[in-house]
């Protein structure tokens, strides 16, 4: 790929959970479109193999351990990253939790509170730690300043019966997203949101992609009925381009169909 052809050539960009799954999915492709990669993952050491991988491919790249749940981690890490890079292009809020199936009557307290912490305060306070940077970044009068997306689900658009903390935190992910979006447009930033289906990760453990794709409600798309981590990819790397500048307070599912809301 010649840099002309690089749509994000010499982008800063900043994924949590970039060590796995779709966070590492994301990272690659946006490195492979030119953009150097800051990697935030609770898991030091498969942020480091993502950061290998980036490199390999030509771009700058970090790894930063970091508990998004935790404020002092977050201030910590927004130090580390704009000590490497001078601004941060687009963020990317996709560090996750998943559940076990559990009624809200049999969800423990400490699980509810680990899930939304993670899911919806970790957004929270990744955003607020590297928006406040962003909104000074350097671009032309006609020019957006930055990018965020973040990663919600296809639950946080319709509760589902045993995944009431997931949903509830997804559904906050979306609520979160709008309200940013209103906020952060004067500064001429976007904030958009996916929501992925039913997507082959290692959050489902060893499940097959064929057990999986039993095991959930049916997609419009019968020939293919998971998703896979590029397929989310494709959609973030749409949202981080200039073909999406006129977009913002979104939530897109990437989901074979499996609901139309």
């Amino acid at each position: 790929m010649s840099n002309l052809e690089k749509r994000l050539l010499g982008k800063n960009i900043l994924i949590t959970g970039a060590g796995d799954g779709i966070g590492k999915a994301m990272a690659l492709r946006f490195a492979r479109e030119g953009a150097n990669i800051a990697v935030v993952d609770i898991n030091l050491e498969n942020a480091n193999k993502t950061v290998n991988e980036i490199l390999e491919l030509g771009q700058k790249s970090i790894a930063i351990k970091t508990d998004i749940s935790k404020s002092d981690e977050v201030k910590e890490m927004a130090k580390k990253v704009f000590s490497s890079f001078d601004q941060i292009d687009v963020l990317v809020n996709n560090a996750g939790i998943g559940a076990s199936y559990t009624s809200i009557i049999h969800t423990p307290e400490e699980t509810w509170d680990r899930i939304i912490n993670v899911n919806l305060k970790g957004n929270f306070l990744v955003s607020k730690y590297i928006i406040r940077k962003m909104t000074k970044n350097k671009a032309p009068k006609d020019k957006l300043k930055g990018k965020v997306i973040n990663v919600a689900s296809i639950a946080g658009r319709r509760g589902r019966a045993g995944l009431g903390a997931y949903s509830a935190s997804k559904f906050g992910v979306v609520s979160l997203t709008q309200t940013l979006a209103r906020e952060l447009g004067r500064y001429r930033i976007t904030v958009n949101a996916i929501c992925p289906g039913l997507i082959h990760t290692k959050i489902y453990g060893n499940i097959s992609i064929e057990g999986l794709a039993g095991s959930s409600d049916p997609v419009s798309l019968i020939y293919k009925p998971v998703g896979l981590p590029e397929d989310v990819a494709n959609v973030a790397f749409f949202l981080a381009s200039s073909d999406s500048d006129y977009i913002s307070g979104q939530c897109i599912p990437v989901s074979g169909g499996m609901y139309f809301i």
